[in-house]
């Protein structure tokens, strides 16, 4: 399995620590109904979400499909919201028609003053979903390896300038796009321009099955009965770029890239395909491109 990919120099690094700087998409919500209004509209139960802590939750339409997927911090006196890269609009229109007159809520837009960091394969431990603060700076294990730190801009950048000097490396564009695909990471131009089902990208942790309805909620709980996929998310490999769309497989099959980048004369996507040939090391043809499945997510 192939995870934890940076590129410097134009090749792969295996497991050094890097980061990406982000500087919009923030709002904050103030108001004692602050966690109502969220666990009304997203798939996760945050109503009782704890002082200090985080939690992922995806903001679906009708259909059951992604229009966003936010990380949420209860930082005790508000709530703060990080979005997917320009989705943040669109859910906070939702959250304002969501808050009734009975409720005391305030949505505020942050996209200037406020930045974040997302530090990759960092070498410090810590317990997932609490947050610890350092002066103006919140910080937050969203998995094993995986830190967000949120704050002014100038204590952000600060941060930032420490991690450099620490030997940590910047990602670019590029080097942002290969992590994301080697770690199956969902951006908000992929959730802009396919709308996934959250259980189709491996998102299901970012769904309670017990909470109360939201949007798309009967989309949901129809898959989850099932208890079958007829999509599934995988990293793959091919010997040619693929256009970013639906393709048809050779022999039978779809599949949707999502993305997509070159290395090297290697490409490298994301997309989603069929459970039966998701398995890491299968081998399958578009057109006269040679495919081969590294990870399954």
């Amino acid at each position: 399995m192939l995870t934890n990919l940076a590129v410097v120099d134009n090749h792969l690094v295996d497991f050094m620590t890097s980061y990406r700087v982000r500087s919009a998409d923030i709002s904050v919500l103030i108001g004692p109904d602050s966690l109502d209004v969220l666990h009304a509209v997203t798939t996760q139960s945050v109503s009782n979400l704890s002082d200090n802590s985080c939690t992922y939750a995806s903001i679906l339409n009708s259909n059951g499909r992604m229009v966003d997927r936010i990380l949420i911090w209860n930082l005790v006196d508000q709530i703060a919201i990080i979005h997917l890269e320009d989705c943040s609009e669109s859910t906070r229109k939702l959250l304002s028609k969501s808050v009734s007159w009975k409720q005391d809520v305030k949505i505020i837009p942050l996209d200037s003053g406020f930045s974040s960091i997302w530090e990759y394969n960092t070498s410090e431990t810590g317990e997932i979903m609490d947050i610890t603060i350092e002066g103006q700076v919140h910080s937050c294990f969203v998995d094993e390896s995986t830190q967000v730190h949120l704050g002014p801009n100038d204590d952000i950048n600060k941060f930032a300038l420490k991690l450099k000097n620490e030997g940590a490396l910047s990602l670019d564009i590029e080097g942002i796009k290969l992590y994301q695909i080697m770690n199956g990471l969902i951006d908000g131009e992929i959730v802009r321009n396919f709308k996934p089902i959250p259980l189709e990208i491996s998102l299901s942790d970012d769904i309670s099955f017990t909470k109360g309805c939201y949007t798309g909620q009967e989309i949901i709980a129809r898959m989850d009965a099932r208890g079958a996929l007829s999509r599934t998310l995988v990293t793959f490999s091919s010997t040619s770029s693929l256009d970013l769309g639906n393709h048809r497989v050779v022999g039978g099959g779809k599949l949707v890239v999502f993305d997509s980048i070159n290395n090297n004369g290697v490409s490298y996507n994301l997309g989603l395909i069929h459970p039966d040939i998701a398995d890491e090391g299968v081998k399958f043809d578009i057109n006269e491109i040679s495919c081969t499945i590294l990870t399954k997510w």
